[in-house]
């Protein structure tokens, strides 16, 4: 792969729907904006409009033209831009994962996405081949990992049954999809799409319509409206999860995980051992008392998932009694166990304390200008002094020859985080005056990540445990 390559053509327009989708929101902005009384104001508003679109045509045309890549002297060169020529030379050892996508202009063409990742390349993608062959795909995979080229990018298929593999179940799908909380990321999402149109759209025609069909009382019609829209958002939510993680595989190959994903959208990840810097067993409130938890990848490179902090699903959703036998086959290195050592009984009003301090302002606020309503945010209070609690009960660590467990609550999810020594890049012990008095500390490890590095803390655990941590990982240092 020594001469220059261009990708397929259709890769210029897929560089124009991207570009149309960044701007869409202007655009639209734009056209209601320019509706006026005039036909003359009206034509050239249009004229202008087309005229923008067939720019946005043109350059992803010349993009796709400018763009060449190819493998030279151990290094991915490539050479792109439009008006100014841009070089870029990526070192085959900084590659740390390769992505391929097959969207569904892909696919109509028989092409994928090829995405290359390097350790501290950010939450971009170093590299990214919008639409080239498969056998290019498997092709320049198999240089860039220095591995025999595999014969299909997104079916890898042979030798499944004689490598460890995990498939998900259609039951676990749709647990996995119920249960995911991306109610919320669709709320945000509507109210960040109407918020651009709140000027054009008649809400308060439509509720007036609505109201005069519906004899309710304001209050149970408020409320109706409420459960309505968080039932819609909550299947909305199901059917996106649903279709990203359908068909979800993992297969180990030697020293490698092949991790593929997707309905609409095939996925596929290739992830080597090596470069699994931990491993994150996360449960949030809902899987918890289920028994389910999902396990995440901590990689030095990208990650497939970008929706989740940017590491990599390794096992969307499973019974936490199956966790040890996968992590045996997948990630030997890595084991997971039940027996923690737990911060001490004198840290829980500490936690209670940082859990209510911060909704205190929140509450006093509420109360003051939604009186009498506002004193409902009270609840907040136990609720709050509950997160505390859950957070002290579950905050904890082990060690275990060459790996240390970090064990906490972020947030509302139970976090379970596997580090080994060799893996973690700084270790850090905080101890405030106010811990001091109580003979607390916090301690903090440090791993790589695909932007600057990711940080995990377990606060306020006994002093002398914190102690027995840093001697545990100085060895390190000392062996060296």
């Amino acid at each position: 792969m020594s001469n220059p390559r261009r990708m397929h053509p259709i890769a210029g327009f897929l560089r124009f729907l991207k570009q149309l989708k960044e701007m869409i929101i202007p655009i639209i902005v734009f056209f209601f904006i320019g509706k006026g009384e005039s036909g003359l104001i009206n034509t050239l508003y249009l004229i202008g409009l087309g005229v923008v679109i067939v720019g946005l045509l043109v350059t992803g045309i010349l993009h796709w033209y400018r763009f060449t890549y190819r493998v030279e002297d151990g290094e991915l060169r490539i050479e792109y831009g439009v008006f100014v020529r841009k070089r870029r030379f990526i070192p085959i050892e900084r590659i740390q994962t390769i992505d391929v996508t097959a969207g569904i202009i892909q696919r109509i063409f028989g092409l994928v996405k090829l995405q290359v990742e390097t350790a501290g390349g950010g939450k971009e993608a170093e590299v990214e081949l919008t639409a080239i062959k498969e056998a290019e795909a498997n092709e320049l995979r198999a240089i860039l990992t220095k591995i025999p080229k595999a014969p299909e990018v997104l079916e890898p298929e042979e030798e499944n049954k004689q490598k460890p593999t995990y498939q998900i179940t259609m039951k676990e799908l749709l647990v996995l999809a119920s249960t995911s909380g991306g109610i919320g990321f669709v709320i945000s999402a509507i109210f960040a799409f109407l918020s651009q149109f709140a000027e054009y759209v008649p809400f308060e025609k439509a509720f007036n319509k609505v109201e005069q069909y519906i004899n309710l009382s304001i209050l149970t019609y408020i409320i109706t409206l409420v459960i309505l829209f968080l039932l819609i958002s909550w299947i909305i939510g199901v059917l996106i999860m649903a279709l990203r993680y359908a068909n979800f595989k993992v297969v180990k190959r030697d020293d490698e995980l092949f991790i593929t994903r997707g309905l609409i959208e095939k996925r596929q990840s290739t992830i080597p051992l090596h470069r699994i810097q931990a491993i994150r067993f996360t449960e949030n409130l809902i899987r918890q008392p289920l028994g389910y938890a999902t396990v995440l990848i901590e990689s030095a490179g990208g990650s497939l998932d970008k929706g989740e902090e940017l590491s990599t699903v390794l096992f969307p959703l499973i019974k936490k009694n199956q966790v040890e036998q996968l992590l045996k086959h997948f990630v030997p290195e890595y084991k997971l166990s039940d027996e923690i050592n737990h911060v001490p009984k004198r840290s829980l009003g500490r936690y209670i304390l940082k859990a209510v301090i911060p909704v205190i302002p929140v509450i006093i606020a509420v109360s003051y200008f939604f009186n009498p309503w506002g004193y409902l945010s009270l609840l907040l209070l136990p609720l709050t002094c509950l997160l505390g609690y859950l957070r002290f009960r579950d905050a904890g660590w082990r060690i275990d020859g060459e790996q240390l467990t970090l064990r906490f609550r972020f947030i509302g999810s139970k976090i379970t985080l596997l580090q080994q020594k060799k893996r973690i890049q700084s270790f850090d012990m905080k101890q405030s005056s106010f811990q001091r008095t109580k003979k607390l500390t916090s301690v903090k490890t440090f791993i790589k990540s695909s932007v600057s590095g990711k940080g995990f803390q377990v606060t306020d655990v006994e002093d002398s445990d914190g102690w027995t941590m840093f001697e545990w990982y100085i060895t390190k240092k000392k062996e060296s």
